[in-house]
């Protein structure tokens, strides 16, 4: 098998394959799913800017939900990023509480 595969276009054999009834799928490396046009009509990959890695790509869920977008809205919180937003926002926090709590080091 190997010896009749290898000399043959992976997509090649799979159609090959699925014609004579088959169930074939090609394996896919990341360079691959990248230029696959099905995965990029579907948007599959979304690009997000990190403050630290900058520009990178993601996988979405393979699925799309039809009363709401199921795509990431922002990459990754940096560690403490969101911190006051909570305790103010959540938690209710006064901005002289949350400055104690930076004193008494609770945070950083």
């Amino acid at each position: 098998m190997e010896e009749w595969t290898i000399q043959r276009d992976a997509f090649d054999v799979m159609e090959m394959m699925q014609a004579a009834g088959v169930p074939a799928g090609v394996v896919q490396n990341a360079e691959d799913l990248f230029k696959d046009p099905q995965l990029n009509h579907r948007g599959h990959f979304k690009c997000l800017v990190h403050a630290e890695m900058g520009p990178y790509h993601i996988a979405t869920a393979p699925f799309t939900l039809s009363r709401c977008d199921n795509k990431p809205l922002s990459p990754a919180p940096l560690f403490g990023e969101h911190t006051e937003k909570v305790l103010k926002e959540f938690l209710g926090l006064s901005d002289d509480q949350i400055a104690e709590l930076v004193v008494d080091e609770v945070l950083t």
